[in-house]
């Protein structure tokens, strides 16, 4: 802070990692360890080598390298010993420079709130218990006072044991009453829960009680980024009110097609969306899936690019699509977390995205042989990544092949 001595200062960095194990690694360009120190023992990094691989002696970052930009944040990655930590990334030259910042206290807070969150799904259920037998007594004594005004002969007789029902249920319901009331407390907090999370991600943690969804975890999924071509020239030269209007009609096309097809849907940024399946729910054919979406959405956006070119707006589209493990889960702040995939695979269908023309859908090599009977491909050739140290062969979806139609039909 600046104005502050130095000795205040270095006390207050002190107090401030006194609790915090801290370490760091130093990787050159070939993704060789060339220098690590700090806390290596906390982390399960003690025996690293110098000169030799730096995935192959930390496999958390598989899929991490190589970086796309920096400076870059990986939150909360379950590491050796029972330890969480943040990843912070930067380059300083030719080195990629990662430290290792300890945040086992706050994942072990997360973890008993996701505990709370479960005491309050089983708190639903006894409330629910207790609201059934609230309306059984209430049928009671609808029943009761039915067969008093039958009986009007015999109130007399009844009418001392009717009081000491009333009385015993008056009581009943007054405790009821307390106990629903509390209950009430309970469901409210779960509602702010759902404040903090994608609703349909809440729903689901809600109905199945179980939160270990929102956990850090890799799964093999497949990528789907597609966004419009000429979308930014036009936003340029056009009204504001004409930008909203079109990317409402964008989306008005394209979610419920996602949505259809049971993908999940990651992100919108701008005129882009990325959309991967495989999870949280997992599918047989996450492929398949993925380029029976890319056509249907190409075939959607003919129609309304037709539209636009009407009204003089020449927009195109395209989509990259591209499969593999990535990392997946919770990610945000206090107030807005998000679910969300990070990794290679993800950066890979994105510049593809970027490299399709009008009308492409481009495809790695692992999607046009998962798809071979289901698709008519073009052959595209090498083509390089951005970030990947090698070109790699690139296949473009013609269409789906004629029976494929007809079952989609």
């Amino acid at each position: 802070m600046e104005g502050l001595p130095a000795s205040v200062a270095d006390r207050l960095q002190a107090l401030t990692f006194s609790e915090r194990a801290v370490a760091y690694l130093q990787i050159d360009a070939d993704l060789t360890l060339i220098g690590a120190g700090g806390h290596l023992a906390a982390y399960g990094l003690a025996g690293l080598r110098l000169g030799e691989p730096a995935v192959a002696q930390a496999g958390f970052l598989e899929g991490l390298l190589p970086l796309v930009e920096t400076p870059y944040v990986v939150p909360s990655v379950e590491l050796a010993a029972g330890r969480a930590a943040d990843l912070h990334f930067d380059r300083d030259g030719d080195s990629i420079w990662l430290v290792l910042l300890d945040v086992t206290p706050e994942r072990n807070a997360a973890r008993r709130v996701q505990q709370k969150a479960y005491d309050m799904s089983l708190l639903q259920e006894k409330e629910a218990l207790l609201n059934r037998k609230l309306e059984a007594a209430n049928a009671a004594l609808l029943a009761t006072q039915r067969d008093l005004e039958a009986s009007r002969a015999a109130l007399l007789e009844a009418h001392a044991k009717v009081q000491a029902q009333a009385a015993e249920l008056a009581a009943w319901n007054k405790t009821l009453e307390e106990r629903v009331a509390a209950q009430l407390g309970e469901i409210d907090r779960m509602a702010r829960l759902k404040r903090f999370l994608a609703p349909s991600l809440a729903e689901l943690i809600v109905s199945s009680g179980d939160e270990r969804i929102l956990e850090s975890h890799r799964r093999d999924i497949a990528v789907l980024f597609c966004d419009l071509r000429g979308f930014t020239s036009f936003a340029e030269s056009a009204e504001p009110e004409e930008v909203m209007e079109l990317l409402h009609d964008y989306h008005r096309v394209l979610v419920p097609l996602i949505q259809s097809f049971e993908g999940t849907l990651d992100r919108f940024v701008g005129d882009g969306l990325m959309v991967f399946f495989n999870d949280p729910l997992p599918c047989p054919n996450p492929a398949e899936r993925a380029v029976r979406l890319a056509v249907s959405m190409r075939d959607a956006m003919a129609a309304l690019a037709a539209a636009w070119r009407r009204r003089g707006h020449q927009i195109g589209f395209g989509i990259g699509i591209a499969q593999g493990f990535a990392t997946l889960g919770q990610i945000g702040f206090e107030g807005r977390f998000d679910y969300s995939a990070i990794g290679t695979v993800i950066n890979t269908a994105a510049r593809l995205c970027e490299a399709a023309k009008d009308g492409q859908i481009l495809v790695t090599s692992r999607i046009a042989t998962a798809i071979g009977d289901v698709a008519e491909l073009g052959d595209i050739g090498l083509l390089t990544i951005r970030g990947l140290s090698r070109p790699l062969p690139i296949s473009n979806i013609l269409n789906l092949k004629i029976e494929q139609r007809r079952q989609a039909g």
